[in-house]
């Protein structure tokens, strides 16, 4: 009898280590869903204060720090509606906004089509934050006018576009702490019609994105479901 006592004590005390094993293994490779949670909070937060701003800055008239007057989205929409030329007037492509610089050797001017398609995409995709004017709407929305994130390495506008971005990052001297969301319903083509349309407008001088640049990307980090941080990407 005392034999089996002990055995079956040994047994329980097996099992009992084989539990405390399991348990701290679980705890120790479980998702660290209190630091999900935070980032999904912080996220929502930095969102609603961010559309809070714009509701206002979209709705209504006044001017930018640099003089530029800046009109509320309808306005915006109802210009483009009257005239789809009208983009092309406020701000045209590079060639005609640099007053007579000769381009360099490296620059390639975009394509007329690829521009008007792009000038289309940006029209009902990005003018209610960037505006007409590519000077954005301060102090939510930066400029992407003469900035040199939009003419630099073409993959981080198009992660921005296809992820979305959040975190600080200075543009013209001004930090802006705003999220931009992932741009829904748009193609590889769109990526690309747009990113050179604004390349080239604006005041900008960046060369075409090709499709295949934009579908190099998107294959690239098609596991990502979470907008990109300043941080991680190293901008300031």
């Amino acid at each position: 009898m005392p034999g089996q006592i002990n055995a079956w004590l040994g047994a329980v005390i097996l099992a009992c280590l084989a539990f405390l094993v399991i348990a701290y293994v679980y705890v120790s490779n479980r998702p660290q869903g209190g630091a999900d949670a935070e980032r999904r909070v912080a996220q929502k937060a930095l969102r609603a204060d961010a559309e809070s701003k714009a509701q206002a800055l979209l709705t209504t008239p006044a001017r930018n720090p640099d003089g530029t007057v800046r009109i509320p989205v309808q306005d915006a929409m109802a210009l483009i509606a009257a005239d789809n030329k009208v983009l092309g007037k406020i701000a045209p492509p590079v060639a005609a906004a640099v007053a007579g610089a000769a381009p360099s050797a490296a620059f390639v001017k975009a394509d007329e089509e690829a521009m008007k398609r792009g000038a289309a995409v940006y029209a009902r995709t990005c003018i209610a934050c960037h505006q007409p004017t590519g000077k954005g709407l301060p102090p939510v929305f930066p400029s992407i006018a003469e900035t040199p994130i939009v003419v630099g390495n073409p993959e981080l506008p198009i992660k921005f576009i296809i992820n979305g971005l959040m975190g600080p990052i200075t543009v013209g001297g001004m930090t802006f702490n705003s999220m931009m969301p992932p741009v829904a319903g748009v193609t590889d083509q769109d990526i690309s019609d747009v990113l050179t349309y604004v390349r080239q407008s604006f005041g900008n001088k960046g060369n075409p994105v090709s499709v295949e640049q934009v579908k190099a990307v998107r294959a690239t980090n098609a596991a990502r479901t979470t907008p990109w941080t300043t941080a991680e990407l190293g901008l300031k």
